[in-house]
């Protein structure tokens, strides 16, 4: 009898261990969901401006939406104002908003750059100078400029937009995918195409000044490294879409460090965005159709310690970006499975519980 309790408490101080070290698949928060007025739109990227409207990209549907959260209401579209574009399938995909508050984009179809006047509702474009370059994530630079990368073409892009002249600069193979341009340097992923079984696995920096490329591999092989995001201090934050981590590289130290948070199972992170403030990291889950969240506060390198994740109501749904507003809640978009000619319609908004009620926890 002795012994097999004592297997017993063996057994049962296992499952506790497993419990702390995997995520938790939490029902404790809110998520609601929007509809864009236009039916299969693919919800791709989306932004805040200064006065707290969400902008995002429809893909599918070929127009640059805006959500106005004290009028929108779930399930329906109300409060949600399209603008299409003004060329067929042009396929707008990533959005940045600029500091004087211009709506810029990138058209994956188009190999255009787009910018909409959120006052009149103007758009005018931008021709990229190599064809089929296939533009993707956009960050603005300390002067205005608007940098981009051109995802088929490897070069790193930028577009004055006083004159609207677009200036390219070659970087190394391997599909630049996102990117953060942090203390004169633009930093990107370089996870290649991974449907055509192409893998890079690196994260680079392009000085500015200098046009220095300073490549970072990032282990194992085939971990794809995709979206990207940056820390109040620089500290970068990337995600590893095969692979199913989450990575913080310090490059500021000597030599520099990198750790890394795996998720159990193929769950696809594909974007990330640090809440600083409650420290949290937050991620979307392709594969798993939900929402992401590691603690900083108990995370541990090298586990899964910390993690939660958030199923999202509507199957298939496919989050794809994601951004915190300011009362810490999560905004993303809700793409379907556009490759494969399977859309959505929704933009989702997560409501966390915990702290959010009482940060003075932390």
């Amino acid at each position: 009898m002795g012994k097999k309790l004592l297997i017993h408490f063996r057994s049962l101080g296992f499952m506790i261990a497993c419990l702390s070290i995997y995520p938790v698949h939490s029902e404790s928060a809110a998520i609601d969901e929007f509809l864009t007025p236009t039916p299969d739109s693919s919800p791709t990227d989306l932004a805040f401006d200064a006065a707290g409207h969400l902008w995002f990209t429809e893909i599918n549907g070929n127009r640059i939406g805006r959500l106005a959260p004290g009028e929108a209401e779930p399930g329906t579209s109300k409060g949600i104002t399209e603008y299409e574009l003004p060329q067929a399938n042009s396929k707008p995909h990533y959005l940045l908003i600029a500091r004087d508050g211009m709506i810029w984009f990138s058209e994956m179809s188009g190999n255009r750059i787009g910018v909409l006047d959120p006052g009149t509702g103007t758009i005018r474009e931008f021709p990229i100078p190599t064809p089929n370059s296939e533009p993707h994530h956009l960050k603005e630079g300390a002067d205005g400029s608007i940098w981009f990368l051109e995802f088929e073409s490897n070069k790193l892009a930028r577009l004055d937009p006083k004159s609207g002249q677009i200036a390219e600069f070659q970087v190394k193979e391997g599909h630049p995918h996102d990117l953060e341009i942090v203390d004169g340097g633009v930093w990107y992923t370089q996870g290649g195409k991974f449907w055509a079984r192409m893998f890079y696995n690196k994260v680079a920096r392009y000085d500015i000044a200098t046009g220095k490329i300073v490549e970072i591999d990032v282990l194992p092989e085939q971990s794809v490294p995709h979206g990207l995001t940056q820390t109040g201090d620089g500290t970068l934050w990337f995600t590893q879409l095969f692979e199913s981590k989450i990575a913080r590289l310090d490059w500021k130290t000597q030599p520099w460090t990198m750790e890394m948070f795996p998720l159990p199972g193929r769950k696809g992170p594909h974007d990330l965005v640090v809440d600083e403030k409650r420290g949290w990291v937050w991620y979307t889950l392709n594969r798993a159709d939900s929402i992401g969240r590691l603690d900083l506060a108990r995370a541990k390198p090298g586990t899964s310690e910390g993690m939660e994740e958030f199923p999202i109501p509507t199957p298939k749904a496919h989050p794809n970006e994601l951004v915190v507003d300011g009362e810490g809640n999560v905004w993303f978009t809700e793409m379907g499975h556009y490759f494969m000619g399977k859309f959505q319609n929704k933009i989702g908004r997560l409501k966390p519980d915990g702290p959010l009620a009482g940060e003075g926890t932390r």
